[in-house]
C-alpha cells in the first residue's frame, strides 16, 4: 500500500483554511483518489476559524471635486474630509470613541456626472470599538456613522457646487489580525495531528512534509460583535521514512 506524496489541497488539507470549509461534515474520501486497504475514516464536522471581537469600525469614503487642475481641487477636498472627521467626532462624542482617518489615494477622474475633470481622493474613517461596548451600543454607532454619511451626501448634492461624495457601509474589523497568527497556527497543528491519527495506519504512519509559508491572516465580519479570522496553510502528507 503506497501513501507517498498524497496531496491534500484546500480545506481537505488538514483543515488548513477554516472559514472556507463551513459547517458541513467532510470525509477523507474527498481527497483526490488515494488508495486505501481500509475504508475511509469519517471526519467530524469542521468548525469555523478563530472567533474574536472586532475593535474598530471602518467606513470607506470617496470625495470628488470638479477641477481642471488638480491643485485647484486639492484644498476643497482636504476641507471636505476635515469637515467629515469633525462631524463624525461630534456625532459620536457621547460614545467616547476615537475617530481617525487614513487616506488611501488621490488622482484625477472623468465622468458623466461631473462637468469635466475632477480631483478625487479616497480613504477610510476608523472608529474605535471599546471592549466594554455591547452589541447594541455598537449597532447604534453603525447607525450614527451611516446617518452622518447620508447627511453629507445630501448636503453635497443640494449645494451643487461641483462636489460629490460617496460612502461605504461601516464594517467591523480587527486592527491587527496578525497578532492572532500564533494562536491560529497552534489550532492548525492540533487539527493536523487529529487528521493524521484518523488517516494513517500502524503499517504506514504519516507525517507532514513540504509546507508552504502561511499566507496573511484574513478576517471576515460576522456581526458588529464578531469577526472570524483564518489562516491558509498548505502542506503534504507522506509516509514516515518514505524517500
Amino acid at each position: 500500500m503506497s501513501l507517498r506524496h498524497l496531496v491534500f489541497p484546500g480545506c481537505v488539507l488538514l483543515v488548513c483554511l477554516w472559514t472556507s470549509c463551513g459547517r458541513d461534515s467532510m470525509s477523507s474520501s474527498a481527497v483526490a483518489s488515494p488508495s486505501y486497504e481500509d475504508p475511509p475514516h469519517e471526519l467530524p464536522a469542521v468548525e469555523e476559524g478563530l472567533q474574536v471581537r472586532p475593535d474598530v469600525l471602518v467606513m470607506s469614503f470617496t470625495f470628488r471635486q470638479e477641477a481642471e487642475v488638480l491643485e485647484q481641487g486639492l484644498p476643497k477636498l482636504k476641507a471636505a474630509v476635515d469637515q467629515y472627521v469633525r462631524d463624525t467626532t461630534e456625532a459620536t462624542r457621547a460614545s467616547k470613541v476615537e475617530v481617525s482617518v487614513k487616506m488611501r489615494g488621490f488622482g484625477r477622474e472623468y465622468g458623466k456626472r461631473m462637468r469635466g475633470a475632477a480631483a478625487v481622493t479616497s480613504g477610510e474613517l476608523e472608529v474605535s470599538l471599546p471592549e466594554s461596548m455591547d452589541f447594541w451600543a455598537r449597532a447604534a454607532l453603525v447607525a450614527t456613522l451611516t446617518r452622518v454619511g447620508g447627511e453629507l451626501t445630501a448636503a453635497s448634492e443640494k449645494a451643487n457646487a461641483g462636489s460629490r461624495v460617496t460612502f461605504g457601509f461601516p464594517t467591523a474589523q480587527v486592527r491587527d489580525p496578525e497578532a492572532f497568527r500564533a494562536e491560529l497556527m497552534k489550532r492548525w497543528v492540533e487539527r493536523a495531528r487529529g487528521f493524521m491519527a484518523l488517516a494513517q495506519s500502524e503499517r504506514a504512519p504519516l507525517q507532514v512534509v513540504n509546507c508552504e509559508p502561511p499566507g496573511e491572516v484574513k478576517q471576515q465580519e460576522v456581526s458588529v460583535d464578531e469577526v472570524v479570522l483564518s489562516l491558509a496553510v498548505s502542506c503534504r502528507l507522506d509516509a514516515v521514512g518514505a524517500k
